[in-house]
């Protein structure tokens, strides 16, 4: 296979073209948008980068189906209008006030099929093929891997912001529950004994990535239909303070690292701290990040995107 690859890539050169296309990564995002900001940064990354097949967003916790229509709208304001959206298991938490930038809208994208549902479709359409990325509770997940335990083989890997390694918030020792693990640790229990492959971007890796004012100008200031929405949506808001949590494994996902990998063993605890302990590897773990490096990248994506 290496070597078939080594000679198609010859031909292209000797055809006049300097490099040869990699498949574009099959991705379905999870995700609790429209509570904390990140998850918007998240989606506006994974819908514009040329690395990056989005085959669907799913909405986990809370008001999934107003979720739903918050995703669906960001995706129409970027021109992504034919990528599905299918909210999960709702609760009782409510959603932010980002949901009053969808007032009065309606979309085709928004599917009645459970989120659940269209991720066992979607895999065992393509299997092997399809990274999932949940960047919320891991309720949706948890529930894929118990209602329909005959795909996890079938699923590359999970690629989730989540849980703390060996830091708090506070980018400081000790580690503390995280609140999307914390959210449902039942459900994150399920997912990291599911022995489908997973990589975790913790704390060690996210809660550095602040996104500071210089660098918010500079995504406002280029134009776009993607950074006005941001903006239009950091405002209701309402913290002055971005951190971007939740776009470290959506770069990730896209071909882009910026820290280690680090291979670790995580128990899950009823308070949802994951505890990291002796034993054989479930996870890899994303530490020591290149911050300003990432920032400056992702600024850089943004003001490409559409």
């Amino acid at each position: 296979m290496q070597l078939l690859t080594v000679l198609l890539t010859a031909s292209l050169i000797g055809m006049g073209l300097s490099s040869y296309a990699a498949p574009r990564a099959k991705v379905i995002l999870d995700t609790d948008i429209g509570d904390d900001i990140d998850d918007i940064y998240a989606l506006a990354l994974l819908a514009s980068r040329p690395e990056v097949d989005l085959l669907g967003v799913t909405t986990a916790f809370g008001e999934t189906d107003k979720r739903a229509e918050l995703a669906a709208k960001f995706l129409w304001v970027m021109g992504r209008r034919s990528i599905p959206v299918h909210a999960g298991r709702a609760g009782e938490h409510k959603i932010t006030r980002q949901h009053e930038w969808v007032a009065g809208f309606r979309s085709r994208a928004i599917k009645k099929t459970p989120a659940v549902e269209f991720l066992r479709r979607e895999i065992l359409r393509a299997p092997g093929q399809i990274t999932i990325v949940p960047i919320g509770a891991l309720t949706n997940i948890g529930d894929l891997l118990t209602q329909y335990p005959e795909v996890k083989p079938h699923i590359k890997r999970i690629v989730l912001m989540g849980g703390a390694a060996y830091v708090g918030y506070n980018n400081e020792a000790p580690p503390v529950p995280e609140w999307n693990i914390r959210c449902d640790p039942a459900a994150a229990r399920i997912v990291f004994e599911s022995g489908v492959p997973i990589v975790m971007a913790p704390l060690d890796s996210t809660t550095m990535m602040v996104l500071d004012e210089e660098r918010q100008k500079k995504m406002a200031a280029s134009g776009s239909r993607t950074c006005d929405a941001i903006s239009a949506l950091r405002l209701l808001w309402g913290l002055p303070r971005v951190v971007l949590y939740d776009a470290v494994p959506a770069a990730y996902v896209a071909g882009h690292l910026f820290a280690e990998e680090r291979p670790i063993r995580v128990r899950i605890e009823d308070d949802g701290m994951t505890r990291v302990i002796d034993g054989p590897p479930n996870a890899v773990a994303l530490v020591n990040p290149k911050t300003a490096e990432f920032l400056d990248w992702y600024v850089d994506a943004m003001k490409a995107a559409p």
